[in-house]
């Protein structure tokens, strides 16, 4: 919370010397501003009091109607530098998010909206999204465009309210049209760049992502202005695509970090197994970060840079670099950071953004969003600006193993004060996804539910550092008295978890995991399913609004994808009700995760993730950069893809014949993640290994491919020779007993022979 004006020193420091009248009633201005303001902070610091929140409403409105009765010719006086200051702390602070009291309508039909003093008292009052009747900035006075848009794009630090979402976006609409045709139209002028300057200081589109409408208008708006105030108007950056035949695809991953984030987590599997022999990867970070999961990063490619802090340097750099693609691994549709920046200028000939982003970026100077096909429908190319490239699957991959731990501890009922024997709801969708909406259904799960308990974990540090606590559980607890809840069956975890295992460890204590709507989860509904909680998932028709799903059809489970909130509250119920199919649920999924579902197998997020690469580019080439974005058919990739485990089999032994070993382990690794126990995969795993000078690797695939079957004569010869190589005599003449003696049956003791082997790795 701000602090307040300096009551004693405000008259003197504001006082015009001509006219004491006015600074009599600056005087009162500046004192009304102090006791709104903290009026205000009492409110933050109370939220569910009516008194508190009573006397902040008393304060703003008797602030306002005094700046609606200055003078409106005297704009000059000194005062007024102060007070602007406190009305935009006023006018911006979220704690207003909920619409004016009753007692406000009079009041605001009052203001002259068209005059400054009108403005200003509008908007001490209200929230400029809460105020349909705020006027178009054209009608605003010039020298107050700065103030004003800040008050008109400051968005809600979450809603309070049913509809908020959609009101916001409604809001949202038509201001943005203007500005950006006041930004394509005067750039020069002083009153456009003040009102660019100021929707750049609390431009935060995040808001958006949870009505249900799709928001390629609004994103086309957005990026129009930044690229006019923030993009470089270069004409001579021109970049070509070259063919790539006889050389490999030069490609770039450019991200604000790549330590533990969602983005670095979903970003990893697409570069991570990249052919070297086809595909020059390097990282570019706009800041180093020492953790496991950068140090892996690095691994995964053979070059990583740190880009300069400016962003001339960054944009000298990544085309030093010559790249063909440039992959922005951050989301460039939320608020403004250095990787949005980049974005907005051209780098290379193919740009791409990647599911990182929720939406599309809406900028010009990227040519494909890349998605999956599981997620998009038929009509969502008509979402993007972008040309659509799609995976065959959905859209995300993790790579949860680069950096896992083990979490701090585990959990139970008792130890969050909830009694063993109450059914429990649990979910660690973030706080601005637990919108009115799901705050009303989850309310009526709880009444439908005798004695069950809701857990939450809303306020990941991934979205903010900085959440309303207080005001959340008081909103959710008045929708709980609505329904006739308790509000002790609610319970609100603040915990700051080291990791995403102990936010995983946290929800195995529920009986059900509760996805959100129109925001629909995906790495949210990993966790869960990591530790076997059934979860109930909704599927709308937008992207955002269909992640979470897409994960759970590319496994089958589409029995917990709702339609609508009348489906998702029966899956729920239905799940709640029945122990036996709750286990059965539960069991399914753990086979599930078992066998390595496809949004956690990296080997073939990067596979389709290359072909569809070479397939846009290849497709750039031939046709343009022009006529590449106008088409609107998506891109797939054209290589076929070795996925099931005798594709990935035979891609690994063809691979081991081209004397290409390291990558022959790559393959045959990934068939046995698909397999039930073949000895003969194991054997094939074996000789890359030795080829690769794994030995002692080759060793343990040997002694698991003889253990699944002891007759394998090729695994006793493979057992010999490597007992010759590391010297071990008696080791190999054991081997070549045991062949000999083969017909009718072995002779010789599998387990000692093994046992004399795994003795050797020492000295291997």
């Amino acid at each position: 919370m701000s602090s307040t004006l300096d009551l004693t020193a405000a008259p003197q420091s504001g006082a015009s010397g001509l006219n004491p009248a006015l600074d009599e009633q600056a005087a009162v201005l500046v004192t009304l501003l102090g006791a709104a303001e903290a009026a205000l902070a009492l409110t933050v610091n109370d939220p569910a009091s009516v008194a508190e929140r009573g006397r902040f409403e008393g304060a703003r409105r008797e602030l306002a109607l005094a700046l609606a009765a200055w003078p409106k010719r005297e704009r000059s006086h000194g005062v007024w530098t102060e007070l602007r200051l406190g009305i935009q702390r006023l006018g911006a602070s979220r704690a207003q998010d909920l619409p004016p009291a009753p007692e406000d309508a009079e009041v605001l039909a009052s203001f002259k909206l068209t005059e400054w003093s009108g403005l200003a008292a509008l908007m001490v009052l209200t929230p400029a999204w809460r105020c349909p009747q705020a006027p178009r900035l054209s009608e605003v006075p010039d020298n107050w465009w700065g103030s004003y848009n800040e008050w008109l794009f400051t968005s809600p630090q979450g809603f309070s309210l049913c509809g908020d979402a959609e009101r916001y976006a409604a809001f949202l609409r038509p201001h943005l049209q203007e500005l950006a045709k006041w930004v394509q139209k005067n750039t020069g002028s002083v009153a456009v760049r003040a009102a660019a300057d100021a929707y750049l200081r609390v431009l935060n589109p995040v808001q958006l992502y949870f009505s249900h409408g799709a928001l390629r208008e609004h994103a086309e708006l957005r990026g129009r202005i930044l690229q006019r105030v923030q993009g470089e108007r270069d004409a001579a950056v021109n970049l070509f695509a070259l063919p790539r035949e006889g050389r490999r695809l030069r490609i770039g991953f450019v991200s604000r970090h790549f330590g533990p984030q969602t983005e670095t987590y979903t970003t990893l599997p697409s570069f991570e197994h990249l052919d070297p022999e086809r595909f020059e990867v390097t990282l570019f970070s706009c800041r180093p970060h020492a953790s496991v999961l950068e140090q892996y990063c690095c691994s995964r490619a053979p070059a990583f840079e740190t880009l300069p802090t400016d962003v001339t340097g960054q944009l000298a750099v990544l085309r030093a670099a010559a790249l063909d693609v440039v992959v922005f691994g951050t989301n460039v549709s939320a608020v403004l950071n250095e990787v949005s920046r980049l974005a907005l200028n051209r780098v290379a000939p193919l740009q791409v953004v990647n599911n990182s982003s929720c939406i599309t970026s809406g900028v010009d100077s990227v040519d494909l969003y890349v998605s999956g096909d599981l997620t998009e429908t038929p009509t969502s190319v008509e979402h993007f600006t972008e040309r659509l490239g799609l995976l065959p699957g959905p859209t995300h991959t993790f790579n949860y193993e680069a950096d896992r731990q083990e979490p701090i501890k585990g959990w139970t009922k008792t130890e969050l004060g909830i009694p063993e024997d109450a059914f429990l709801f649990v979910s660690a969708a973030n706080y601005y996804k637990v919108i009115p909406e799901m705050r009303e259904t989850w309310a009526r799960l709880l009444a439908a539910v005798p004695g069950s308990r809701l857990l939450l974990h809303p306020f990941n540090p991934n979205w903010s550092s900085d959440y309303p606590n207080k005001r959340f559980c008081a909103e959710f607890e008045a929708v709980l008295t609505r329904h006739g809840v308790d509000h002790n069956r609610l319970v609100v975890s603040s915990m700051k978890l080291p990791s995403r295992v102990d936010v995983s460890a946290l929800m195995a204590v529920g009986d059900l995991y509760l996805d959100t709507f129109p925001f629909g989860g995906v790495n949210s509904l990993v966790d869960p399913m990591e530790m076997g909680v059934p979860v109930v998932a909704w599927e709308g028709d937008t992207m955002r609004a269909r992640m979470g799903a897409a994960l759970l059809r590319s496994v089958g489970l589409d029995a917990l994808i709702a339609s609508d909130e009348a489906g998702y509250v029966q899956i729920a119920l239905d799940l709640a009700s029945d122990a036996e199919k709750r286990a059965a649920v539960s069991a399914q999924i753990k086979g599930v995760m078992e066998r390595g579902p496809v949004f956690l197998d990296t080997l073939a997020a990067s596979d389709t993730f290359g072909d569809l690469i070479e397939s846009a580019y290849d497709e750039l080439v031939e046709s343009g950069a022009a006529e590449f974005r106008k088409r609107r058919t998506p891109v797939r990739a054209r290589r076929h893809t070795p996925l099931t485990r005798d594709e990935r089999r035979a891609h690994g032994n063809e691979l081991f014949a081209q004397g290409r070993a390291d990558r022959a382990v790559t393959y045959l690794l990934a068939a046995l993640q698909q397999d039930d126990g073949t000895a003969t995969l194991w054997l094939d795993l074996a000789k890359a290994f030795r080829a690769n000078g794994q030995t002692n690797d080759a060793i343990q695939a040997m002694e698991a491919g003889l253990r699944l079957d002891e007759t394998l004569v090729e695994g006793w010869e493979m057992l010999a020779d490597q007992a010759d190589q590391v010297g071990n005599a008696d080791l190999a003449a054991a081997a070549r007993g045991v062949i000999a003696s083969l017909k009718p049956k072995p002779k010789a003791n599998i387990s000692w022979v093994l046992g004399k082997l795994r003795a050797t790795k020492s000295g291997a």
